[in-house]
């Protein structure tokens, strides 16, 4: 009788647990439908409208490789940004909700890796170089850069004269959020006129203080006036890590965030450092050439470029646990790669799309869906045997629909 007993908890168990997931995707998806219920995203997808024939050929691409047909607002935004049309436009429909949760399925992972604290212990292993901390805060125990534990007199008399420093969240931060520059004199910040104990009881538990990124030469000819990144998304396809066409996200107008949620354009550019022609914002302003710099970006070469999809690749490599990270890195000034940090939740496939004008999975696109309606079908107790596209010639009807 126990052993009954046993086996219907276990059932249970397992039913619950994929209704749980079900009801997370379903949330997920609807966060993103939302989003084209801005009016400014209303207004450029009517700039792009699609012909009857673009329309029945992202129909029948994702009815085929999906199972089901999508809305085409992604397709008329990624188009309305870039001015190119291509069916193989990845939606963000599809992406946080169901690419990166399977992908990234194990959370504990996730969450551990995101600490920006943790980060760079796991890039030195690497071989990967990281900012240059000055203090760091990490479940309310403060370190200086030798891994020193200090006390908060401590940490505020190592502060008192550092000058310029950059502080940011380690824990649940994006876009720049929380993130500023102190200037500390005589134990005050110049900016703020806090005093170096005030700012040190506002990071709360968990926080970084890092010496400022000097930048190589030819990215502060661009923009001097922040860290100019390059957003590189790694996946891991089976046992390879493949990286999505990369972009290059460039401050303006004396910010110091080149985040373009923080209004910060961003830029398409090559493997091979060589930048297109036209950087955009998020909400479709569009630039030829800097504002601030007047610097032209087409064809302008970032000396040193492939070296960091190298390391991206590498950091990917170091942490195979997880299927996709989208990860921030700068050059040096020395023309090292510099990891800022990596972003494992909440990805930005659609800068990617925006600016390269195509599918960010390009030929891999069809092996994608098959996966991902293979995956959403199997229970989620049974998923291992897909985890990072494996076994993906053993999905039904996988030859006839990958021609």
């Amino acid at each position: 009788m126990s052993q009954i007993i046993e086996k219907i908890q276990r059932s249970c168990s397992k039913i619950l647990k994929d209704a749980y997931d079900d009801f997370a995707i379903f949330k997920s998806r609807r966060r993103q439908k939302n989003k084209y219920k801005d009016n400014r995203r209303i207004e450029i997808c009517k700039s792009a409208p699609l012909t009857k024939e673009q329309k029945k050929s992202i129909d029948a691409f994702y009815k085929t490789y999906y199972g089901k047909t999508i809305p085409y607002v992604w397709h008329q935004n990624f188009m309305a940004h870039s001015g190119k049309f291509d069916k193989k436009y990845f939606p963000e429909l599809l992406y946080i909700p169901e690419f990166e949760r399977f992908m990234n399925s194990k959370i504990e992972y996730a969450k551990a890796f995101s600490n920006k604290n943790v980060l760079p212990v796991i890039a030195q292993n690497a071989g990967i170089k990281t900012p240059d901390s000055v203090l760091s805060i990490t479940s309310g125990i403060i370190k200086d850069a030798s891994g020193n534990i200090l006390d908060k007199k401590q940490a505020c008399d190592y502060l008192k004269n550092v000058g310029k420093i950059f502080i940011k969240p380690t824990i649940d931060s994006c876009s720049g959020q929380g993130c500023f520059i102190a200037d500390f004199c005589d134990g005050k910040d110049k900016n703020t006129n806090k005093t170096s104990l005030q700012i040190l009881d506002s990071l709360g538990k968990d926080a970084v203080m890092q010496k400022l990124i000097k930048c190589h030469e030819s990215i502060t000819r661009i923009y001097s006036g922040s860290v100019n990144t390059f957003r590189i998304i790694t996946y891991r396809w089976k046992d390879e890590i493949i990286h999505m066409p990369a972009i290059m996200r460039i401050g303006q107008g004396g910010a110091f965030l080149d985040n373009a949620h923080a209004g910060g354009m961003f830029i398409a550019i090559n493997d091979d450092g060589r930048l297109h022609k036209t950087a955009m914002t998020e909400f479709n302003n569009k630039f030829t050439s800097h504002p601030d710099s007047n610097l032209i970006f087409e064809n302008y070469i970032i000396d040193k470029f492939p070296s960091v999809i190298k390391a991206a690749k590498n950091m990917h490599y170091a942490i195979p646990q997880l299927g996709v990270v989208n990860w921030d890195f700068t050059i040096d000034e020395d023309g090292i790669p510099l990891l800022i940090e990596a972003n494992l939740l909440g990805g930005s496939v659609w800068l990617i799309e925006m600016a390269h004008g195509c599918g960010a999975f390009g030929d891999k696109t069809e092996e994608v869906l098959l996966w991902l309606k293979t995956m959403k079908k199997t229970p989620k107790s049974k998923r291992q045997k897909y985890e990072y596209g494996n076994n993906i010639s053993a999905i039904p009807n996988y030859k006839s629909n990958n021609k």
